[in-house]
């Protein structure tokens, strides 16, 4: 008879049970998937890249077929309609933009190959941004693993910069070819010549700073503001020739090349400085700055800032091993220089010509694109199936936001063609005399011929400086008006003689005073709420207090 305790009679089986229910099959942890995921984008780079570009490719080409092509857009448009580069610079000497003449030629290329449409007229524009992307993918590369270097690309997708991508104007190959030529430097960086290797033998360095000449000349004939490519490398190189104390000369030869389009455009340097400079809409104020970080870069500036703080409050003591930098010295300087792009661009105006606008500095998003990845991963890296859920954050980030300018959009068309229409209906006896430099243009090439003929752009420069901030859009027009470069009359501004006139026209602008002393008395023909939705993403259809108006003596 077993007279021991039962609690030593049982201990066996449950000591069995613990085991069983050890060595039973478990669900595993979320941070366990969330590391299998991370793993697998780490792996497969290619593949990882191949579906951020596809992602890309959906969105701005979307965007791109759907958005209404605004007021700049189309001056670029006339311009490429020239048909040849000798017509292009004829216009932009004239003073119909006050740009280089390489986005005018792409989109001319572009429209030659497929259409007039407005997908094809910013195809260029696209694949610039496209360019942008993947050197931003080369240059994460080097510091952070593809899971990380995703989260940076998408950071830059969610700037406010973004949007140029469908935009036919000269900011996208701003972009593309500020990247590249920072991309090639590095390059020509890891393959750097000995001290009595000049010239160089190194086939790769010399194709890097060939390329990065290139882009920094491709730059600087798309914007003026270009120039600014040249401060990130060239300070990286002061550093790097401090540190290894010999001077390499042929990344300054290469920079030394990629500045020769300067002599070329110093002719349209001068007749834009005398043309808008007075007068300009953008003239250079201290506000810029920081309109460029809140709005330009806009959501992701905060988490970067956020990121910085706290990685330098957690790492305040010492520099471990963990948190060193894996950037070079070289690296870091031209990463912050890119960052301070908008005091570089304002200064620049102060010295010149004292014009400049956030979009004037956009390559500043790539740069917070890339803060982002480097300071995620600094503060993150020790997180099991971190950079996976910032990847997720930054995908959902993206993608309410490019909806969101996806709604605004298509309000902007809606508004746009019920104006159109009302316009339309206007009596076919009555000229359309429009006064709003942003709206005359589209409404000039989304209109029927037989209301396009109605239109009449009047202009009396003494008049707007009297009562107007800036005669940009007017100097642009103007410039364009001797070689019927628009497709509406453009006229100098007199005393009418008709007894009723249809005026498009902002009601305290310089036309509507103008009529005022010649005897009309103006009434909003019907106020509608549709002029609101005209606005954009720095892509404005109208002044924001432009309406119809009726004018009766």
């Amino acid at each position: 008879m077993d007279e021991r305790p039962d609690a030593l009679v049982n201990q066996p089986r449950e000591i069995e049970a613990v085991s069983k229910e050890r060595l039973a099959p478990q669900a595993p942890p979320r941070t366990w998937r969330a590391e299998r995921i991370c793993s697998a984008i780490n792996q497969n780079p290619a593949a990882t890249l191949a579906s951020l570009i596809a992602f890309y490719l959906v969105i701005a080409c979307a965007q791109a077929a759907t958005k209404l092509l605004w007021t700049d857009e189309l001056i670029t448009l006339a311009i490429a309609r020239q048909g040849s580069f000798q017509g292009i610079w004829r216009a932009l000497a004239a003073g119909a933009d006050p740009n280089p003449p390489l986005s005018h030629w792409l989109v001319l290329e572009s429209t030659r190959a497929f259409g007039q449409s407005a997908l094809a007229i910013r195809l260029p524009a696209i694949l610039c941004v496209l360019l942008a992307i993947v050197c931003l993918w080369a240059i994460l590369r080097r510091w952070v693993e593809p899971a990380y270097a995703a989260v940076g690309i998408l950071a830059f997708m969610a700037t406010r910069g973004f949007d140029y991508a469908y935009d036919a104007r000269s900011y996208a190959p701003l972009m593309g070819c500020a990247m590249a030529s920072l991309a090639l430097w590095l390059i020509a960086c890891d393959h750097a010549e000995t001290p009595r290797d000049w010239p160089p033998q190194n086939l790769a360095r010399i194709a890097a700073l060939t390329g990065m000449a290139a882009a920094l000349a491709l730059g600087l004939s798309s914007n003026y503001y270009g120039v600014l490519a040249f401060f990130p490398i060239a300070a990286g190189e002061i550093l790097r020739t401090a540190r290894l104390r010999r001077l390499e000369p042929g990344t300054w030869f290469a920079m030394a090349a990629g500045a020769l389009p300067l002599l070329a455009f110093r002719p349209l340097i001068r007749h834009n400085l005398a043309e808008f400079a007075p007068h300009a809409w953008n003239r250079a104020h201290l506000d810029m700055i920081s309109s460029t970080y809140l709005e330009l870069v806009e959501g992701v500036f905060w988490p970067v800032l956020g990121l910085a703080l706290y990685s330098a409050w957690r790492h305040r003591r010492a520099l471990t091993a963990e948190s060193r930098s894996s950037l070079q010295p070289h690296e870091s300087i031209a990463l912050v220089l890119l960052l301070l792009y908008p005091i570089l661009g304002y200064l620049i105006a102060l010295a010149g010509h004292g014009m400049i606008s956030p979009r004037c500095v956009v390559p500043v998003c790539c740069g917070f694109g890339i803060a982002t990845a480097l300071l995620a991963r600094r503060v993150f890296a020790s997180s099991a199936g971190a950079g996976v859920i910032l990847l997720g954050i930054a995908l959902v980030w993206v993608t309410a936001r490019e909806s969101a300018c996806a709604l605004i959009l298509a309000q902007q068309r809606t508004a746009f063609f019920a104006l159109r229409s009302d316009v339309a209906r206007l009596p076919a006896t009555q000229p359309i005399v429009v006064a709003d430099s942003l709206f005359v243009l589209p409404l000039a090439h989304y209109s029927s011929e037989d209301v396009r003929a109605r239109i009449v752009f009047p202009i009396d420069f003494d008049a707007i400086h009297a009562y107007e901030r800036d005669d940009s859009g007017e100097q642009n027009l103007w410039a364009g008006r001797a070689g019927g470069l628009f497709p509406m009359r453009i006229v100098p501004n007199a005393p009418s003689t008709s007894p009723t006139l249809t005026v498009i026209a902002r009601p305290n602008g310089w036309l509507v005073h103008t009529l005022a002393g010649e005897g009309y008395h103006l009434d909003e023909s019907s106020p509608d709420p549709a002029w609101q939705n005209l606005g954009g993403v720095f892509t404005p259809m109208a002044h924001e207090d432009t309406r119809l108006l009726t004018a009766r003596r």
